[in-house]
């Protein structure tokens, strides 16, 4: 990311429509870093890998997926609404998502690509709030380390249930039915 978050407010009264970019994280408004050439990139190739999941005429099919989509996770107290770099909702549970704007149902599945503004977060208050919200598959695509790291929902807290990197392909849940080359995406020649 090229420029790091800022709070712009501490404040529980925000506008029901955000401003692009921000999201509120334990109740301040926080802008979000703008993405550099590197995560835009990964963003684009996690994408293009779950795409064939996408709707119901796709095969394997069954998700609906979204970029950069504002997710309001416990509407109630209205203290975290995120814009996952990737999330996915299966269609049986959410036939149509709401919009445009705000989506008010927790994704089963979100990717967030590391940087060093929003590490911190993804792997902290992001995590606690995903584990809270019941999503049942969490991606972290680190692109300094150049790992990825899937978590599978438990009672107790995520367990990581693959790390994997250059070299390796795999089958990461919940798209397993296709094999991730790593070298591909982190455009590894």
């Amino acid at each position: 990311m090229s420029t790091s978050p800022q709070i712009v407010s501490a404040n529980d009264e925000f506008p029901d429509e955000l401003p692009k970019q921000y999201e509120i994280v334990c109740g301040n408004l926080v802008r979000k870093a703008v993405p550099d050439d590197r995560h835009s990139a990964l963003q684009l190739r996690v994408g293009v890998f779950v795409f064939p999941y996408e709707g119901r005429r796709q095969t394997p099919g069954g998700w609906r997926l979204r970029t950069e989509c504002e997710v309001e996770f416990f509407a109630k107290t209205k203290s975290q609404r995120f814009l996952p770099d990737v999330a996915g909702w299966k269609i049986d549970v959410v036939p149509e998502l709401p919009g445009p704007g705000r989506v008010r149902v927790p994704p089963q599945w979100v990717c967030e690509i590391l940087s060093e503004s929003t590490a911190a977060r993804d792997k902290g208050i992001k995590l606690d709030t995903y584990h809270r919200a019941h999503v049942d598959h969490y991606w972290l695509v680190d692109p300094e380390k150049q790992t990825l790291t899937v978590l599978a929902w438990a009672e107790d807290g995520y367990q990581t249930i693959l790390t994997a990197g250059p070299g390796d392909f795999v089958r990461a849940e919940p798209f397993a039915e296709r094999e991730l080359d790593l070298g591909w995406l982190f455009d590894l020649e």
